[in-house]
């Protein structure tokens, strides 16, 4: 039996409209992208700056550098990179949030586990499974 990569799409937060900037919140982390840099990236497609807004909200300083955000290479998906880990929101669901027409849009983790060969359930030739 061969052992391949299953991609494991976990949903792990949203990304809301406040004020104009696009609020991040991933579990523990409450980070945004500035208000002048939302257009240029949902717009113009531009690499902009993410930032760690923990230390504005709990009112003890000024935003920290966190990571950047990207439109992916298909145009489906605005890629997040924030303290070294990566995550993903689909680019509809971010443009509609944007447009006011979504309350957020989703944010996930994307990672690959082994997969065995017949560990799965049985797939038919329609590749429907039995």
């Amino acid at each position: 039996m061969s052992e391949t990569l299953s991609t494991k799409i976990e949903h792990v937060g949203t990304v809301k409209l406040s004020g104009g900037m696009l609020r991040i919140d991933v579990k523990i982390i409450q980070a945004a992208i500035a208000r002048s840099d939302v257009s240029r990236l949902v717009h113009d497609g531009a690499k902009v700056t993410v930032w760690d807004m923990t230390p504005v909200w709990s009112g003890s300083g000024e935003p920290v550098e966190a990571g950047q955000a990207w439109i992916s290479g298909s145009g489906r998906a605005v890629m997040y990179q924030i303290r070294g880990r990566r995550y993903i929101s689909p680019l509809s669901h971010l443009l509609a949030t944007v447009a006011g027409l979504r309350k957020f849009a989703n944010i996930s983790t994307i990672s690959w586990e082994p997969f065995t060969q017949g560990t799965a359930a049985q797939v038919t030739h329609q590749g429907v499974p039995a």
